[in-house]
Formats: C-alpha cells, structure tokens, sequence
C-alpha cells in the first residue's frame, strides 16, 4: 500500500482549523492534563483506542502526545467555541508511505457530529499537505467511529491483524482507506 509522500506532511504542524464554533489546535504535552479529567472512568472509550492505558495519568496522556506530535504528524485537540477540550484527532505516523488517522472524542461530546465535523476539516488538511490516501483501523464493535469514517469517505479494506499488548496481544482490527483526491 505504498503512496506518494508528500513534503508537507514532514512540515511542523503549526495549522489551526476551523469549521464555525469548533477549532483544531495543534496538539502539544500540556493537553495531557485534559486527556486524564476527559477519560477518567471512560475505560469503553480507552479500549477502543490502541495505545491509551486504562486508568490514564497526565504523564501517561503527555507521553502519547509527544510520541505523535513530531515530525509527520498533525495531531490536533478538538475546542469548542469556549475553548473546551473535546477530544483530539489528527494523522500522520506513515506506514508503508500511507498517513494513518485516529481520534477519540469525550464521553459526555460523542453523538453530536463533532467528530465528523473535525474529521472534515483534517482530511482537507491532509489534502492541502498533499496527502492522496490515509488509513485508519477499528476495533469490531466500534460502530460509532465505523459510521464517523463512512462520512469522512473511508472505505472498508477488511481484516488487518496488529499486536497491541494494551489489548491483549494480537487483535484483528478493521482497515479502512481513504483515497483523497
């Protein structure tokens, strides 16, 4: 599944997006601090992510977000009008050349279009960078973000296997691709 990878994507992260009240800011460490209060006993919505450990600290949440902020990533926390931390989506990270993308919204902000509406503005994001393709993956049973990538335009590509020791080892995930053009 190798792609074209563009320069942009290599180039730091400084975008802010905006779609009417909902702002994506680049991500940076202190967001930690909200990662923990946000997924505080949300240990449903930690098991569908793939390296977030349940219960989740500060350091924990900072660590994550220094391993995905560098250089190829564009990972952004998701804001409301007043500035309220949401939740954080973003891509980058390619493997075999293809950006992968993820994100997770709070709890008590799920079921409200917030994480299509952010998802829009990160593939526009993506294409803007030069971006022709991203993949994202699913863990059965997560119906909610199977729909959120339907909307954004993934398309289905069947099993992937993966070993994600946080789930309990080798896992088959579902793969989904995005052909931006």
């Amino acid at each position: 599944m190798r792609a074209y990878m563009p320069a942009g994507l290599y180039a730091p992260n400084t975008a802010v997006l905006q779609d009417g009240d909902l702002t994506l800011r680049p991500l940076v460490p202190e967001d930690g601090r909200h990662f923990e209060a946000l997924l505080a006993g949300d240990e449903a919505g930690i098991a569908m992510t793939s390296h977030l450990p349940y219960p989740l600290s500060a350091q924990q949440a900072r660590e994550w977000i220094v391993l995905r902020t560098g250089p190829g990533g564009h990972v952004f926390a998701v804001l409301d009008a007043k500035g309220q931390f949401l939740g954080s989506m973003g891509f980058g990270g390619p493997k075999d050349g293809v950006p992968g993308f993820g994100y997770w919204i709070g709890k008590a902000f799920r079921n409200q279009g917030i994480a299509t509406r952010a998802g829009k503005l990160c593939v526009a994001h993506a294409r803007s960078l030069g971006v022709r393709r991203m993949v994202a993956e699913t863990f059965p049973g997560n119906e909610a973000s199977y729909k959120v990538l339907r909307k954004l335009g993934f398309k289905d590509a069947g099993p992937v296997d993966r070993f994600y020791p946080l789930r309990g080892g080798a896992r088959t995930l579902n793969l989904h691709i995005l052909e931006i053009v």
